[in-house]
């Protein structure tokens, strides 16, 4: 006898793996919306899977994904995610997750092999390639899985280096990625909708962008809160709410601006923009004075001063309210006792109302007929010479802007030759191209020129002839525009003496009152000499502003 037979006993025996519970789990994807919607690459997933079930003797309990995710990252994946929480969470795990394909399950390369690493060894959960056979049931097996990952994570990184650099250069052309933003209609060779199939990509502002241009008017007033905005822009058959509104604001697509992830600066779009880049930069300073565009109290037609009228003892804005019992309406100082006054005039009032004294206020700025002539020759000429003296500021920044788009293009050039690294070159670009939204936002902000403004001088003139007849028969938001135009930041009641003061009045009609008033007492026939020794013009030390000349109250 073989003394090696006796000990053949003492060998373990190995047994073999039978499947106690042949139950496994179904894992679909696809990576955008258009395969989703145009190509069944999902349902031939399930199909697919389904069979495998069959032809292996498994049983499909769970289906996950049969949706579209990118996998740029896997626990973005909501789907991924519910899968891989579930296969944690659950006290009766799967045998195994059916996939396709595995560059369906990942891309992630090194993580995507940690994580079937994880299944396999310590979640005792395998995975099975439907399209190839390829299963983690073998050691074997589980590299192929491996290769197969790292394979799918390569095929994304090639893809990557193609496609993105042809995606950024598409973009600087001025074209747009992704679906336009309301208002606008997107034509080209890849939409959905067989209507706007264009060869050749169009954006061309629709119907309903231009009723939302009017919104951008009237956040430009700084008068209307988010609320009454989209109520207004309701009221003419677009819906859009207040918090859409306040997202809206701060889309740069608007202006004409693309801006993008796959580019490292700003470019100008090719398509109608639906506001002036200007009038975007003016917009975004009013929201960083109120983000919320929250305004205390709905207006009331009969307290039209309600956010204009202040305290002169404490500064606070005086409220409105209504006494029911005597149908009055005042204002008061919630801070300062005592201090409070009729809305409107009544027979038995002892002192003037809120109203009388604003009219009173408003005539105090009108101007006489007679000397409308005059004042219009003197603007005419201040407007004239203000313009003058910025010309050479102007080329000034425009000199500026030039050399550093320069230095920020050599910059670029220094970085493709190696000649300097990526930090130093991100530090640099981030200080010139500070310095240059700082000059952009100057050049646009600091010009004063006025087409037509001969015309805007009559137009203007004409109405400050009746300042306060044009109140008085004003709707309530026509008041309250020409109140904010006149008086930005509101006037003082001092009610001891009951009278209103003001505080940095529009500057335009500061001058205006000022020419008025040294007209008093010039002869009209020496009103040319006068012109001609300029002293009121060069005498001003006034850089008026426009506000009052485009308002068009």
């Amino acid at each position: 006898m073989n003394n090696l037979d006796f000990f053949k006993k003492y060998v373990p025996t190995k047994q073999s793996t039978i499947i106690t519970n042949p139950k496994v789990w179904s894992y679909t994807r696809v990576s955008s919306k258009e395969q989703f919607d145009n190509n069944s690459s999902i349902t031939r997933q399930q199909e697919a899977n389904i069979d495998c079930a069959v032809k292996n003797n498994f049983t499909i309990v769970e289906h996950f994904g049969g949706t579209y995710e990118s996998a740029k990252s896997d626990f973005t994946r909501k789907e991924f995610k519910r899968l891989i929480d579930k296969v944690k969470a659950s006290k009766k795990k799967p045998y195994a997750i059916l996939v396709y394909k595995m560059s369906r399950f990942s891309r992630s390369g090194g993580n995507a092999i940690g994580l079937v690493s994880y299944l396999v060894d310590e979640l005792k959960v395998h995975l099975y390639e439907v399209c190839s056979g390829l299963n983690t049931t073998t050691e074997r097996g589980k590299a192929a899985i491996w290769d197969s990952l790292f394979s799918a994570f390569k095929e994304n990184l090639e893809r990557k280096e193609i496609i993105i650099p042809n995606m950024a250069a598409y973009l600087k052309k001025g074209y747009w990625f992704s679906r336009a933003p309301r208002g606008y209609d997107h034509f080209g060779p890849k939409v959905r909708d067989i209507k706007f199939h264009s060869p050749v990509q169009k954006i061309i502002l629709n119907a309903e962008g231009k009723i939302i241009r009017e919104a951008w008017s009237w956040k430009l007033t700084g008068l209307y809160s988010d609320v009454q905005i989209a109520e207004k822009l309701a009221a003419r058959g677009v819906h859009i709410t207040a918090k859409h509104l306040s997202k809206l604001w701060r889309n740069t697509f608007y202006c004409g601006i693309g801006i993008n992830r796959l580019l490292d600066e700003p470019i100008v779009g090719n398509w109608e923009a639906m506001i002036s880049q200007e009038d975007f930069m003016k917009v975004q300073a009013i929201l960083d004075k109120n983000p919320s565009g929250y305004q205390h109290k709905k207006e009331v037609v009969e307290r039209p001063l309600t956010r204009l009228l202040r305290c002169y003892g404490c500064g606070s804005y005086m409220v409105g309210y209504k006494n029911n019992q005597k149908d009055l309406h005042y204002y008061r100082c919630l801070k300062c006792k005592g201090v409070s006054l009729n809305a409107h005039s009544t027979p038995h009032a002892k002192k003037k109302s809120a109203e009388a004294i604003f009219i009173e206020l408003l005539e105090q700025y009108q101007v006489p007929k007679k000397y409308v002539p005059l004042i219009e020759m003197q603007l005419t000429k201040l407007f004239e010479h203000y313009n003058e003296n910025n010309n050479s500021a102007d080329e000034n920044l425009e000199k500026q802007y030039s050399t550093l788009q320069k230095e920020i293009k050599d910059l670029r050039i220094r970085l493709g030759m190696g000649k300097i690294d990526q930090e130093t070159f991100d530090l640099t670009f981030e200080h010139l191209n500070e310095q240059l939204l700082k000059i952009s936002k100057e050049m646009n902000t600091g010009k004063v020129k006025i087409s037509n403004l001969e015309n805007l001088l009559k137009t203007a003139l004409e109405k400050l002839e009746n300042l306060s007849k044009i109140w008085c028969s004003g709707e309530l938001e026509q008041k309250r525009m020409l109140q904010k135009t006149l008086f930005p930041e509101g006037i003082f009641y001092d009610a001891k003496n009951n009278q209103y003061l003001t505080e940095n009045t529009n500057q335009f009609l500061e001058l205006v009152a000022s020419l008025s008033s040294s007209c008093e007492g010039i002869k009209k026939e020496d009103s040319q000499n006068n012109d001609e020794k300029s002293s009121l013009v060069l005498g001003m030390g006034v850089e008026p502003t426009l506000a009052l000349l485009r308002t068009g109250f």
